[in-house]
């Protein structure tokens, strides 16, 4: 019977803009959640969110612990609604629509804690008082240097007269490999009750960067807090290895610092090269290994053996064993391969030719318009394969390849660092017309 029976549903895309603007990568990085709690380490003194206890000769215990304020707590407590009525904005803006819980992106870090500090006399309760800890940091892909902002304010008190933070030691470790600088504080860092005012200091690290190298630098807090009601300090301690920061000058020519914990998504111009990403994102939803799917938790990895990409790019599109044959009808007979060549995903890691993938090409319809086609001078996927490649106007397939050599610098890719990949047909359902305007 007639009729279409290759298994793929009209997708549509219009001509290409080669002077679409260029995606800035950095700044197109959505915050994503770090979970409360689950990045925090142990101090020596005690477990994350447990209590470190000091007892004076007038027998008080002064306590303290660090509590990550995820969202369910920062909903919960009226209290905090009214907190820090005076607070100021902080160098990472984004991080004042948070409601709690610590995010991320590659380069902007924010978590917000509660500093319960407690006292007692042989377990009777004498007075407390809750702490309120924004922390910012803010990282810079193309500088040794970066900033951390500390904003503290008072939650509530009971049974205290007052409460003074004595110290407050933010240590970057190795400490050779970084440099602090340490701020002075902005605002009083005694609170009485009813207080609304607000502390903060900004303070500046270097790395202390080797030529070829890398760093993974660890932030750690440790508090000191007096009342005039004990006679011993309160410490509580805290660190998020989440927010471990790793520096390098191994990409770009330059030195830069990133969260290695973030994986970054590389969105690709759509613009500026829509038949290589109409095809990727096919492969991305139809194959079963969904490569470079953030949906599907499968993120790509990067390849810096400048060698092996080269053996990868010549199985899949360049050499005879490729046997690469584009369709007739293809308009434009650039060989596009995904996954990339420069990533652990290609095929040519593992397949001695490209023939082995699913086969497709571009084709300009009369009225202006293109369509992703599959290439019938091959076998029809079964979409178990683990490669795709397609015939794409030499342009697109450069500027995509561009794009994600810009993208490696600009977010810093590793060797073996994980990445998504946004197609901007992610809209679009897989299983119907998909029409992009």
């Amino acid at each position: 019977m007639p009729g279409d029976y290759d298994g793929l549903n009209d997708i549509v895309f219009p001509e290409a803009d080669p002077n679409a603007p260029d995606v800035d990568f950095v700044a197109a990085q959505d915050a994503k959640e770090v979970p409360a709690g689950a990045a925090l380490r142990a101090s020596a003194d005690a477990e994350p969110g447990e209590q470190a206890c000091a007892t004076g000769r007038d027998g008080i215990s002064w306590c303290g612990s660090y509590v990550p304020l995820d969202e369910g707590k920062a909903k919960s407590s009226n209290t905090l609604k009214s907190a820090a009525a005076a607070a100021v904005a902080g160098p990472v803006g984004w991080c004042s629509n948070v409601n709690g819980a610590a995010m991320q992106t590659r380069t902007q870090g924010c978590l917000r804690g509660l500093l319960p500090l407690t006292a007692t006399r042989d377990g009777v309760p004498v007075g407390n008082a809750t702490m309120k800890v924004i922390q910012e940091i803010n990282l810079d892909p193309k500088s040794n240097e970066f900033t951390t902002w500390t904003e503290l304010s008072l939650v509530n008190m009971t049974g205290l007269t007052s409460t003074t933070l004595t110290s407050f030691a933010e240590d970057c470790w190795p400490t050779g490999d970084c440099t602090e600088s340490t701020g002075p504080w902005i605002g009083s860092t005694t609170w009485t009750p009813g207080d609304t005012h607000v502390a903060t200091r900004t303070n500046t690290y270097t790395w202390n960067k080797t030529t070829g190298g890398e760093s993974k630098l660890d932030l750690t807090w440790d508090t000191s807090w007096s009342t005039p009601s004990a006679g011993v300090q309160a410490v509580p301690k805290w660190s998020n290895s989440a927010f471990d920061v790793r520096c390098d000058n191994k990409v770009g020519g330059n030195t830069g610092c990133v969260f290695p914990t973030y994986t970054p998504t590389l969105q690709l111009n759509t613009k500026k090269y829509p038949a290589a990403a109409a095809y990727y994102w096919v492969l991305m939803e139809k194959l079963a290994s969904h490569p470079g799917s953030e949906q599907h938790n499968k993120p790509l990895h990067r390849l810096a053996d400048e060698t092996k990409a080269k053996e990868n790019r010549d199985k899949m599109c360049m050499l005879a064993v490729a046997e690469w044959n584009p369709h007739p009808n293809a308009d434009g007979t650039s060989c596009d391969e995904y996954p990339f060549a420069k990533s652990r995903e290609s095929g040519g890691m593992t397949l001695s030719s490209g023939k082995y993938c699913a086969q497709f090409y571009a084709d300009k319809q009369s009225d202006g318009s293109w369509m992703l086609e599959l290439d019938n001078n091959y076998p029809y996927p079964t979409w178990n394969e683990i490669c795709g490649r397609a015939a794409v106007p030499a342009k697109q397939n450069t500027d995509a390849g561009g794009d994600l050599g810009r993208f490696t610098s600009e977010i810093r890719l590793l060797d073996n660092d994980a990445y998504f990949v946004q197609t901007g047909f992610e809209y679009c359902d897989i299983k119907s017309v998909c029409n992009i305007t």
